[in-house]
């Protein structure tokens, strides 16, 4: 897993800055104290990596990320989202309703049904389109809690720190400092 180009291993848990960072930014925001207060864990924790490869057959990676640092700021940010999701006509609600869609979809001679299995999909959500697609819809103020939730990726595994090596389009550095 951490022989992947996309991770690297932390020297120091950056828990306590991210938490304090959460924080700063939901002041700036200018939301009430009991709202800021709600949305920062008690006891922030590291993600947690719980998946592990399986006879030799590597799993997906399955991060446990309640109670840390940016959990509850996640959770309030994709209530934020929801109705938005209905906007594209290439969203399902569930593998029901995808399945009702295939069903329904006729084929062409000719025509062909491609699926593409996609590995590290979360390594590889380009950060900056995500958020220039929320300034449009949901405006510019808002978009710093969604860069902090989008960049402030890390897990503990085997007892080291990781982080997910996200590189800006300016930068060759990852966005989470091992400070």
């Amino acid at each position: 897993m951490l022989n992947d180009s996309a991770y690297r291993e932390l020297t120091r848990d950056p828990t306590e800055a991210i938490t304090r960072k959460t924080l700063t930014l939901l002041k700036k925001l200018g939301l009430p104290a009991e709202t800021c207060r709600s949305l920062i864990p008690q006891a922030a924790v590291p993600p947690l990596r719980t998946s592990k490869s399986s006879q030799g057959i590597p799993l997906r990676t399955i991060v446990n990320g309640i109670n840390s640092p940016t959990y509850l700021l996640a959770r309030y940010l994709s209530k934020m989202l929801t109705p938005l999701i209905g906007e594209s006509n290439r969203a399902v609600k569930n593998s029901a309703e995808f399945v009702t869609t295939l069903k329904q979809l006729k084929l062409d001679n000719g025509d062909m049904l491609v699926s593409f299995d996609v590995v590290s999909l979360f390594t590889k959500v380009p950060i900056q389109e995500c958020l220039s697609l929320i300034e449009e819809k949901l405006g510019e103020e808002i978009a710093p809690l969604f860069r902090h939730a989008l960049t402030s990726n890390y897990f503990l595994y085997q007892g080291k720190i990781s982080i997910k090596y996200m590189k800006s389009k300016t930068a060759k550095k990852p966005i989470i400092e091992d400070k």
